[in-house]
């Protein structure tokens, strides 16, 4: 009796830890599937988009994630997918029925379906922890409460050596050694954060151990009462839409048809990211409950490209620091920002105005291209706005406009709703002017960045057949008034998404989806004289992808995806492209996991290039932009020895047809392929 007892207090055992392990891996696999999602329509090469942030925004959030049954409406306007009435309806429904004893209880909230519910599953919690009062602000265990500290150390470099490697400094090449360091160590508990994040990039030099080319921190006190957040240190901000002021990850258009316009502003949220730029670096502080005041203070020092002694660029967003040119222009800017962010919460909404003024110690000045003659130019600049989101009936209303000191302005504003029990439909219209020059802004858009010389309709919809298909569509209409980027006119275009998802089984799901982009581009031909003439025609890019996704058995997931791409730009002859791969997770037991991908792919040439997001090291971004003829092979493991450790290592090795020359400038490497390794240790207690 004993005996079986025992046997079954193990059997009991071994299934709850399985059962935990399971449940990680299915968080770790629809985090995944999201970041697939936002960022499958940005170029891994375009700076202005802030991959790295999004992907650690949301694995933060997936490992801390939010407490429905404590959390306030700005917590919960954090999770994906969740907008002001959702996040109403669940506080109401905590307060008037009972607090949430499961997630799964979320689909008792009026409004949130499966779909929603699914979304936003890896990110919640019903939590289980200790109830603090704020007399226990002097009690050490209030400010340790669900504290937890951790520690990273990161190593990552190319195998091949890079043309960048061989050139001396002198001779332009890079001046420190190909290795890429991380290191990161903070304290987290529900009332305080301390982090210090260190980084070099490859090429960069490497003074000593706290002597990093990027280096930030921040002490951070978090819901103390009316105190919604002090942080001293590195900071970012994100208010309203985003048309005003929001440094940090945003989500653009993408498989996410209805959420993808409107932003739920996250206010001051303390920096831990390794992105170099999009941060500020000072003190910030939001007071309040139903109305806040939010004020802030920067002072740091940005690296621009110099024109001559008293006038640079507009500040880069790579951060890199690699060769003499770029390490001599390191911090060769001071910018000064203040503000404030007023937001109140109305019975039926918030309401919200930002405004801030900015600060250079140089003067900027903008290119000569004609697509440049609205940017920023001079030494100080402000912008300020109102924001809104109302609640009418089953629909949201949300928008925003601004306006810098030039005159220029921008809005957008759109509604999101519900039709009937299965549909979700958003319809959105943005105008931001040629001269609206707000350069700390990041607003929904065709292109990322700054909101600026775009018009646009947004119209998404979401469909559920029963419990087990999932319609989604969009089609965006835009045109830019001037010349945008590498063109001398005005142009416009369309670009739409048609996906179909199928929830056979537990164990079974497929989609297809098809997307495509027509927009207006130059092109130069030359006419029976020799002489050069640029001319506007159109240049589509479409692609059509199916992907399987199999569990063999709780240890063993199988993904399959082939896509073809077909790309015939502006003059030029109709091309095409595929991709294949396999994928395998294999979760060997519960402390050890292997993830690895065959690919296949062959292009005609860049336009018509594939990508493929991967499973990489905890925090890092990885979306492979693949062109040419080639395989590509990854394998990563990620093994916890120990509670308190947590390992990761990863191998990938792209193997290109018909050449001899990978890359180009000083990243050419002589050969046919390319490879790259990581290692990554968390201590965490």
């Amino acid at each position: 009796m004993v005996i079986r007892f025992l046997l079954v207090l193990g059997c009991i055992f071994a299934f709850s830890e399985v059962g935990y392990a399971q449940q990680q891996d299915t968080t770790r696999s629809e985090v995944e599937d999201d970041l697939e999602g936002a960022i499958e329509n940005f170029d891994p090469g375009d700076t202005n988009f802030d991959s790295e942030q999004l992907t650690q925004f949301l694995q933060e959030l997936a490992e801390n994630p939010i407490n429905i049954n404590q959390a306030g409406v700005n917590d919960l306007l954090q999770l994906p997918g969740l907008n002001l009435k959702l996040a109403r309806a669940i506080i109401k429904y905590r307060s008037d029925v009972k607090p949430f004893e499961t997630t799964d209880e979320l689909d008792e909230v009026s409004g949130i379906g499966r779909v929603t519910l699914e979304q936003v599953r890896p990110y919640i919690t019903v939590g289980s922890g200790l109830e603090l009062s704020r007399e226990l602000y002097t009690s050490p265990r209030y400010w340790t409460s669900g504290g937890h500290f951790q520690a990273f150390s990161r190593y990552q470099r190319d195998l091949q050596k890079a043309e960048g490697y061989e050139q001396s400094p002198q001779e332009g090449g890079y001046i420190g050694s190909p290795v890429k360091y991380y290191q990161r160590i903070g304290y987290q508990s529900d009332h305080l954060s301390v982090n210090l994040t260190q980084e070099k990039d490859p090429g960069e030099e490497l003074v000593g151990p706290f002597q990093f080319d990027h280096r930030t921190w921040h002490v951070a006190l978090e819901d103390n009462g009316n105190v919604q957040m002090l942080v001293g240190g590195d900071y970012s901000l994100a208010f309203g839409q985003g048309l005003v002021l929001w440094s940090g990850a945003a989500f653009g258009k993408g498989s996410n048809v209805v959420g993808a316009v409107s932003r739920n502003g996250r206010g001051i949220k303390p920096y831990t990211s390794a992105q170099e730029t999009n941060y500020y670096r000072g003190a910030a502080v939001t007071y309040g409950a139903r109305l806040q005041f939010t004020g802030f203070y920067s002072n740091r020092y940005r690296s621009a490209s110099d024109i001559n002694a008293d006038t640079t660029r507009f500040p880069g967003t790579d951060g890199y620091h690699r060769t003499e040119t770029e390490f001599l222009q390191k911090n060769n800017l001071q910018q000064k920002l203040y503000g404030g962010h007023i937001q109140w919460e109305i019975p039926f909404g918030i309401i919200g105005a930002t405004g801030y003024q900015t600060i250079f110690d140089r003067y900027i000045t903008a290119s000569e291209q004609t697509y440049a003659q609205y940017d920023f130019e001079g030494t100080s600049n402000y912008a300020y706005g109102v924001d809104y989101t109302f609640i009418a009936g089953p629909a949201i209303i949300f928008g925003e406009v601004g306006q810098s000191e030039n005159g220029g302005y921008g809005l957008v504003s759109g509604v999101e709703s519900s039709l009937g029990n299965d549909t979700d439909i958003t319809l959105a219209y943005r105008n931001y002017q040629a001269e609206f020059q707000s350069i700390l802004g990041n607003g929904f858009g065709e292109v990322s960045g700054q909101p600026k010389n775009e018009e646009g309709v947004y119209l998404g919809m979401r469909h559920t057949i029963g419990a087990k298909v999932t319609l989604s569509a969009y089609i965006d209409q835009f045109r830019f008034p001037t010349a945008r980027f590498g063109t001398n006119q005005p142009t416009q275009g369309f670009d739409w998404l048609a996906k179909a998802e199928f929830d056979l089984t537990d164990s079974f799901n497929f989609y297809v989806q098809l997307r495509s982009e027509i927009e207006d581009d130059e092109y130069e031909i030359s006419d029976s004289y020799g002489r050069v003439q640029r001319r506007l025609g159109d240049a589509e890019r479409s692609s059509f992808r199916v992907n399987l996704e199999y569990w063999v058995n709780p240890k063993v997931r199988l993904r399959s995806r082939g896509e073809i791409v077909r790309s015939q730009q502006a003059g030029e002859d109709l091309e095409l492209g595929y991709l294949l791969y396999q994928d395998l997770r294999l979760r060997i037991n519960d402390r050890l996991r292997l993830d690895t991908r065959v690919s296949m792919f062959d292009t005609e040439s860049f336009a018509t290039r594939v990508y493929q997001f991967e499973s990489d090291l905890l925090y890092v971004f990885s979306s492979q932009s693949l062109f040419d003829e080639g395989q590509r092979i990854y394998v990563l493991l990620n093994y916890e020895p120990f509670d308190f450790l947590e390992l990761w290592a990863k191998f990938g090795l792209t193997v290109y047809e018909d050449t001899q020359v990978v890359g180009s400038g000083l990243n050419r490497v002589e050969g046919d392929r390319r490879s790259e390794v990581g290692v990554q240790a968390r201590v965490r207690f």
